[in-house]
């Protein structure tokens, strides 16, 4: 009897710490849906904002999203605070897409150089949201820390 209570205590056990995955894959595909459409808007930034102004305010629209849906979950700030980072109008993307609009289309020079810190935020967030493991927290809280908010 001993025994199968310990086995059943072990299965329970397996199953609960399975059942509580801190993996959300909808917030892995959400993050990489992002980051494509993203790239793909900082590779056409060199022409006018005014032709793409559909797919920014899908993107705009999309990273707002992202936003209020981590606020939503519990102990989730890092990954709130890097979607309210990668949005706001003052750092990575919602700033690329602020300039953007106010310069009407942007130097390519600019933009290769802007580009590949937007994809390290996407990517550092993705990693993040794949293994949840102290390594991947620490990258994106250094990431964060170096804006200075």
């Amino acid at each position: 009897m001993k025994t199968l209570k310990k086995t059943f205590i072990a299965f329970m056990a397996v199953t609960l710490v399975s059942c509580t995955s801190l993996y959300d894959h909808f917030t892995y595909t959400e993050t990489i849906k992002t980051k494509l459409d993203a790239i793909s808007l900082i590779d056409k930034s060199d022409t006018p904002y005014s032709g793409s102004e559909v797919q920014i305010t899908a993107l705009k629209n999309q990273m707002e999203k992202m936003v209020i849906y981590e606020k939503g979950k519990a102990k989730n700030q890092l990954t709130t605070k890097m979607w309210e980072l990668i949005s706001s109008d003052k750092h990575l993307m919602g700033s690329y897409l602020k300039l953007w609009e106010e310069k009407g289309a942007l130097n390519p020079a600019f933009k290769e150089e802007a580009k590949p810190q937007i994809e390290e935020a996407f990517n550092l967030m993705i990693y993040y949201e794949e293994k949840k493991d102290k390594q991947s927290q620490n990258a994106l809280t250094q990431f964060i820390n170096q804006f200075n908010l």
